[in-house]
């Protein structure tokens, strides 16, 4: 069942929000009207989609050949065209992809919605209207896309568009999950901007309970991979540890575990399974930053790779002001500290070469 129209509002809510919200990023201040969403729920039978403005809570159920009452001046990034509420959200079948064209890779975005657009259209991934322009080529988007910013709702439907665009075009968008995903899907709130508690205030629900098993987004998120690999280069948030690779699972057995016994799963009964607690600990692949530390040498990284059978890994999770490279591109951080607001890069890869893409559509190649 799709839906397909955008309209006007229908308001149930009592509550009220005439306020601007200050963001917790320097230089950025949320100067319109309150407003986040929609959030859509499964519930005994239907879908319900939920929004927040500046009148309140609005609600509307959506069904097959009826149009979608959602407040269309709020959410630049929602497109209904491309919902689908009978779709299953299966994880892809496979975690190796091979004789891909062009690859593009963004990490940390953290809520800096804007900032994201900036960066793709300057480079050609997205056109002047916001729509896939990237051909056959794959763009990963290596997870944090939560916390911090003010816009993680609009960042999440954006990429869900743009992941619907880019499979009609040949193309593949791939949304890892980083640490910030896993802490908001268990409920985490430490880093997460006071915009979202005025949602959970307005909602009636914890922030969790917006993205869970019962939601459109969270179960969509739920579909999303920790780690992939794309013509012999390796994504992941954090990285792989060598301990991590002792335990001999491959990418697909990483991202199974994570979606079948972390997410949804309390943290008592992870740290008791002594796989899981070292795939959720400070060595696993989502929070590790070892790479990066006084001493990770030439010949570590070499084993690393010799063990995953890659020529390249491609991290996020350490900040720098730029993209980075060790050991002539063994290793490649792209977190250029886009959370800041300010700037920040994208990764290009054609024809095995790696370039550094500027906010002002500059290329420096990589070397």
């Amino acid at each position: 069942m799709r839906i397909f129209f955008l309209a006007a509002c229908l308001s149930i809510g009592a509550i009220s929000f005439p306020l601007s919200l200050e963001a917790q990023n320097p230089g950025h201040t949320t100067t319109h009207p309150y407003e986040d969403g929609p959030y859509i729920f499964f519930e005994n039978g239907q879908a319900i989609a939920r929004w927040v403005t500046e009148n309140g809570l609005e609600e509307d159920t959506l069904r097959d050949g009826r149009p979608a009452k959602i407040f269309s001046g709020a959410f630049d990034a929602f497109d209904p065209a491309y919902l689908d509420l009978e779709d299953t959200f299966q994880p892809a079948p496979t975690a190796n992809f091979k004789k891909v064209s062009r690859v593009a890779a963004v990490s940390d975005i953290h809520g800096q919605y804007g900032l994201l657009i900036r960066l793709l259209t300057a480079h050609q991934i997205i056109d002047n209207d916001g729509n896939w322009a990237f051909g056959q080529g794959h763009l990963v988007v290596l997870g944090d896309i939560f916390d911090r910013g003010d816009e993680v709702t609009s960042l999440l439907w954006f990429i869900y568009k743009l992941e619907k665009q880019a499979e009609k075009a040949g193309g593949m968008v791939h949304y890892l999950l980083g640490n910030h995903e896993i802490m908001a899907l268990k409920g985490d709130l430490r880093y997460i901007n006071k915009k979202y508690r005025y949602t959970m205030a307005a909602m009636g629900m914890p922030y969790d309970k917006l993205f869970g098993p019962d939601t459109y987004l969270g179960r969509w998120l739920r579909s999303k991979p920790v780690a992939i690999s794309i013509n012999k280069t390796a994504f992941v948030h954090a990285g792989f540890s060598k301990t991590l690779l002792s335990l001999g699972l491959n990418f697909d057995a990483i991202n199974s575990l994570f979606r079948e016994h972390i997410i949804d799963q309390p943290e008592d009964s992870i740290l008791a399974d002594p796989y899981l607690a070292f795939l959720y600990s400070e060595d696993g692949p989502v929070w590790y930053r070892g790479y990066f530390e006084e001493g990770f040498t030439k010949w570590q990284a070499s084993e690393i790779l010799g063990r995953l059978g890659e020529r390249h890994i491609v991290v996020g999770h350490t900040s720098f002001h730029e993209i980075v490279s060790l050991f002539h591109n063994k290793i490649i951080g792209i977190d250029s500290s886009i959370k800041n607001g300010k700037n920040g890069e994208i990764l290009l890869i054609n024809k095995k070469k790696f370039y550094r893409g500027t906010l002002n559509g500059k290329l420096i190649r990589i070397k």
